[in-house]
């Protein structure tokens, strides 16, 4: 757990490894893939870091490894901001997520 008493942060995060996803458009169509590395997760989104920009609204479907397990979620970017060494770090809105990998975040938090 990654939540101390000056984070203002609704919901609890937990550090989390790698990730995979797919950018896609409106129609489902992926428009392209890649990998990036979970700085944190919770009930209701996670943070990326990416080494390219991701536009707020896009849409991402994600594969996230928790330890041994592993979820898959839909998600929107929220926002993208860029640090040092030409990376960037995604907020990422859950907007599909099932209720046993919901549960599986719980687990770890």
């Amino acid at each position: 757990m990654t939540n101390s008493p000056q984070d203002q942060r609704k919901h609890e995060r937990t550090d989390s490894l790698n990730l995979s996803f797919f950018c896609t458009d409106p129609h489902d169509n992926v428009m392209a893939q890649g990998m990036g590395r979970t700085l944190n997760i919770s009930e209701t989104g996670i943070l990326l870091e990416t080494t390219f920009e991701l536009p707020p609204g896009q849409q991402l479907d994600m594969e996230i490894a928790l330890q041994d397990d592993l979820i898959d979620a839909r998600g929107t970017v929220a926002h993208c901001t860029a640090k040092d060494d030409n990376m960037y770090h995604v907020g990422i809105e859950f907007k599909q997520i099932s209720a046993a990998d919901q549960e599986i975040i719980k687990k770890h938090l």
